[in-house]
């Protein structure tokens, strides 16, 4: 506890009185409310009381502890306090008549009639103790985000796919959008309101600002909150948006407790309200995942992205009649904002960066396109929702257009620093001496692209070959394979471009060197790839399995600790045919392991590999490309570059699936020049082929024979 901290809790002895002056900020509500799950935690956990009841009884308190705060008392004494030798049962009942009467009676139909705190009174004790000296009105933007972040977001992940917004994307995704006074906004997977929040904050400010710039009396607060609408599956967290934001705002929002993608099956107040067609504006982070998908047909037969899309090599995709049998929630959520915001409507959405490059998912935009026009694509670094979450994410900025134009420009940015690291833990901007940046004020600068993001928007150039661009825009007609990420088009595309001049070079894909017999394809095309044997069978005998972990430095890991048996073996022992030449190239695992390699030798042949490894073989063509050289490529800085701008990651698992093919090889146009790489290589792998045969052959014995 700090020395401030220490005095106002003296002075509140001595008194037996603590008034809202005494009360001060906390720069880490976050480790507060951490603490004190802890301590739940460890009182609780052998007890009936589970995450999300412990959770419900907290949210409770905290209310109690906000309306104290915001209370207009003559005497300004707070309720929220332990008085002077009051004992935990009297403060108990202290607290639970506060919640009977300063907030069920105050906000009717949040909670039930009857509802009440049920944590025992020395947790209530304990829980009062721990946050009456601290005003949360002063500690914190969001509240309830702080609170629910370290309470209920592990339920909420498991549950349901959902992960808590970070403040810095809403308020980015708000002040992108604009959201004009008086506007009708929307969150149809809202949570406990975090953007319905941010919204209202913008309105206010822009309704101060014009109430400062009337020479008039000023302007009533008008239909602020009452603008605001929200949907959610969980009661819960409904309950918390609708009372927090009418605290907030005087005003009652419009928040409903249903399943957006279910309209046939609101109740019937929810259906008078959230109308397709009717929204300004619509700004969610919807839950998604593969293992939380809508398989209802009677869902799924409202939504054209419900449907089976095939590609045409003619006219390209176009939907069926026919049903998928399952779809991921965040893509109907796409479509169900489409249908709820008018026409000129604008949409921001979070969504995971594999629909935005995925080959499978390229109906997505077909259908985007049909319906607006898409303004921006955000792609945030890979630590914006840790630690809950590594999935990787980019926001779709949409507008809703009937006659939507055929081209038009798109802005795009690439994210690297989101405020925090993995960890969670808040990085700053460092001097070259390593000491943290500060701004004129002398505060330390959080190093967040996002914070000056829509500033540099208003700057933007177009796409550029010539220029280090990490925010450009780029025309529809120039868009590659329905490809949204900006790294695609960063730092890669621009070294290509060079490469493409140089007469010391051809660039050829790896398509051309298919359809030019140098590389080996299966009978349907394909680079063949390896198997899934399944762990029944590992410990069976001493035949490696060898899976994406086993790939390093152009070698295979032979010591392999997923080992079968030789009946396994010959069960995939000519599928697979692994000879000496082979290049083993990992396709898709964890991101860092994605385009390691591993050349076979004469040690390798007798494995199997996992089905997230290719196999590539060279024909022996007389274009003197062997398999040495194409090692040699494949591993170029250019060639791996390109390998991670076209990997796509969807929740923990990264892959580059077919965009191999899209690969660019720089390849020598002189054939010595292609042999002396050929010798360097071939070289180094019999060098270390001898090393591995000196290493297996060592004992002690060795030493004494």
């Amino acid at each position: 506890m700090n020395r401030k901290s220490l005095e106002v809790t003296r002075d509140s002895q001595n008194s037996g009185l603590l008034r809202k002056k005494d009360l001060i900020s906390s720069k880490n509500l976050k480790e507060i409310f951490r603490n004190l799950n802890n301590h739940l935690y460890s009182k609780l956990k052998n007890t009936d009381t589970d995450t999300r009841t412990r959770s419900k009884e907290i949210v409770n308190l905290l209310f109690c502890k906000l309306l104290d705060e915001m209370s207009k008392n003559q005497d300004d004494i707070l309720d929220f306090q332990i008085k002077l030798e009051e004992n935990p049962h009297e403060l108990s009942k202290r607290i639970q008549q506060f919640f009977q009467e300063k907030v069920l009676k105050n906000y009717d139909g949040i909670f039930r009639e009857n509802e009440s705190i049920h944590l025992t009174p020395d947790l209530i004790y304990m829980t009062v103790n721990q946050l009456q000296h601290i005003s949360l009105m002063n500690s914190s933007h969001d509240i309830f985000k702080d609170a629910f972040e370290i309470f209920v977001s592990k339920i909420l992940k498991d549950e349901g796919g959902q992960f808590f917004t970070p403040s810095n994307i809403v308020s980015f995704m708000v002040e992108y959008l604009n959201p004009s006074l008086y506007s009708k906004i929307l969150d149809p997977a809202c949570g406990h309101g975090g953007f319905l929040l941010a919204a209202r904050d913008l309105l206010e400010k822009k309704l101060n600002d014009k109430n400062k710039k009337s020479t008039k009396q000023k302007s009533q607060y008008q239909n602020i909150v009452s603008n605001l609408y929200g949907v959610d599956k969980d009661l819960f967290l409904t309950k918390i948006a609708a009372l927090y934001l009418e605290i907030l705002g005087g005003e009652k929002p419009h928040i409903f407790c249903e399943d957006s993608l279910n309209p046939s099956e609101y109740h019937a107040h929810a259906k008078m309200i959230i109308k397709n067609d009717f929204f300004d504006y619509i700004l969610t982070n919807p839950p998604f995942g593969s293992k939380i998908p809508v398989d209802e047909k009677d869902i799924l037969k409202n939504y054209e992205l419900g449907h089976i899309w095939k590609n045409y090599s003619n006219s390209g995709w176009k939907r069926t009649e026919k049903l998928t049998k399952q779809q991921p929630p965040q893509i109907l959520f796409i479509e169900r904002c489409i249908q709820l915001l008018k026409d000129g409507g604008k949409l921001g959405i979070v969504l995971p960066e594999g629909i935005f490059g995925n080959p499978s998912d390229r109906y997505i935009w077909k259908y985007l396109k049909s319906k607006g026009k898409i303004l921006a694509i955000i792609s945030l670094g890979q630590n914006a929702f840790q630690p809950y979450t590594c999935n990787k994410t980019s926001i779709l900025f949409f507008q809703k257009i009937s006659n939507p134009p055929k081209d038009y420009f798109i802005e795009f940015a690439l994210v690297e620093n989101v405020g925090h690291d993995k960890d969670g833990k808040i990085i700053y901007k460092l001097n070259k001496d390593g000491s943290p940046k500060k701004d004129s004020e002398g505060k330390t600068i959080i190093n967040d692209d996002l914070d000056t993001l829509n500033k540099n928007l208003t700057k933007i150039k177009e796409f550029s070959y010539s220029e280090e661009q990490n925010v450009f825009k780029m025309k529809v007609a120039d868009i590659h394979n329905n490809i949204f990420i900006p790294n695609y088009y960063l730092g890669i595309e621009k070294r290509l471009e060079k490469l493409a001049s140089d007469d010391n070079y051809d660039l050829k894909t790896i398509q051309e060197l298919i359809n030019d017999g140098i590389i080996y394809t299966n009978r349907n095309g394909y680079i063949p790839r390896g198997d899934e044997i399944g762990s029944k069978v590992y410990g069976l005998g001493d035949i490696p399995f060898i899976r994406t972990s086993e790939i390093s430095d152009w070698q295979v890991n032979l010591d392999s600790n997923k080992k079968t048996s030789e009946e396994v073996y010959k069960q995939y022992e000519v599928k697979q045919n692994i000879e000496i030449g082979d290049i083993l190239l990992v396709k898709d695992g964890g991101p860092n392991l994605i385009g390691r390699t591993a050349f076979i030798t004469k040690l390798d042949t007798k494995i199997i590999i996992q089905s997230h490894i290719y196999q590539i073989k060279t024909l022996g063509n007389e274009d003197a490309i062997d398999a040495y050289l194409l090692l040699f490529l494949l591993n170029l800085d250019i060639v791996q570059k390109q390998i991670k701008s076209v990997t796509f990651i969807q929740g923990t698992i990264a892959t580059i699936g077919n965009r191999i093919m899209e690969l660019k090889l720089p390849i020598p146009r002189k054939k010595t020049k292609r042999k002396e790489i050929s010798n360097t290589i071939k070289e180094i792998i019999q060098q270390k082929v001898q090393l591995r045969k000196k290493i297996t052959s060592l004992s002690l014995n060795s030493f004494f024979s």
